[in-house]
């Protein structure tokens, strides 16, 4: 059994956290960053609680061994997460989603060949029908242990008792919801899976094209939609404008290529990126997170020297 407490001043380092899960994270919201990872595994059952006080874009890939269900304790945006809902992420190569600021998410995990009436309709977002004092008795519990964990010295050793009593009330709070509940009728969706199929080719289109990203008419043309369509689809789906949301995907592709690899020209970085304005480019970064990245490039010139010191 491991117990990880993990805080992040960084939203490209926030997603390596999670042990297991594939995941890149973007931050598409001005500031500075701050995120928190509690995360209990053991071999029978995993769960762990993510924050962060700014909105990130988050790609993902769940480990396909387990089940994973999801409930907010805070989520602005009740488009993918709702309160009250414990929701079942899907079997699939890629997810993404789009965290509002200042979000509290508690995810449990078990095994796949427990309770495997959940393979209904597994490449789909799953939601599922638990009476609302199950789910508010579950949370409960389950943000009750992260806080402990959170606030316990981290000097402190735990004894193993403890560790296997939060192992078996992390299983017993999973059994109580999953032997209190039925997956959930399909609603009707159609509009959402066109919004959320515009918002990923879009983001595809310009993963595709960094040196030369598309322009919004390009955009628009290529998919066959009017300029309406596009600014409503990713205004429900991800908050922001197409403008503003694309610019910052591609802002976190620099950041993320500069701590990688900090020896490169500061301008070729950002033409790589299709940043060719230097001015701009500078003034864009220092919004989006905080600082310039002449900053971000010679910290990470420093972790370098000082792993070979």
């Amino acid at each position: 059994m491991t117990i990880m407490l993990h805080r992040c001043s960084d939203a490209a380092d926030h997603a390596n956290r999670l042990e297991g899960w594939q995941q890149e994270s973007s931050q598409i919201e001005a500031g500075a960053f701050v995120g928190e990872i509690v995360d209990v595994a053991s071999h029978e059952v995993r769960l762990f609680r993510e924050s962060a006080n700014l909105g990130i874009h988050q790609q993902m890939h769940f480990p396909e061994s387990q089940w994973h269900l999801v409930t907010p304790i805070r989520w602005s945006n009740n488009g993918l997460f709702s309160p009250d809902v414990v929701t079942v992420l899907p079997s699939c190569d890629q997810f993404w989603s789009v965290a509002p600021s200042n979000y509290d998410l508690l995810v449990a995990s078990i095994d796949r060949e427990r309770h495997a009436w959940l393979s209904r309709d597994e490449h789909r977002l799953r939601r599922l029908e638990v009476p609302r004092g199950f789910v508010t008795q579950v949370r409960g519990q389950w943000q009750g242990m992260t806080d402990y964990l959170r606030q316990r010295p981290a000097h402190e050793l735990m004894t193993p008792a403890l560790k296997q009593s939060l192992v078996r009330q992390i299983a017993d709070s999973i059994e109580l919801l999953l032997n209190e509940c039925e997956l959930a009728l399909e609603p009707d969706i159609s509009n959402y899976r066109t919004r959320r199929y515009i918002v990923d080719r879009c983001q595809a289109m310009i993963r595709s094209q960094p040196e030369a990203p598309p322009s919004l008419m390009a955009l628009c043309a290529q998919l066959k939609i009017s300029r309406r369509t596009l600014q409503y689809s990713f205004q429900t789906e991800v908050g922001q404008s197409p403008v503003h949301y694309l610019r910052a995907l591609r802002l976190n592709a620099v950041r993320r290529n500069l701590l990688q690899n900090p020896t490169q020209r500061l301008a070729d970085v950002a033409a790589s990126q299709g940043f060719f304005h230097q001015s701009y480019f500078c003034r864009e970064y220092r919004r989006l997170f905080q600082e310039l990245p002449s900053a971000t490039r010679d910290r990470a010139l420093k972790a370098i020297r000082s792993e070979v010191a």
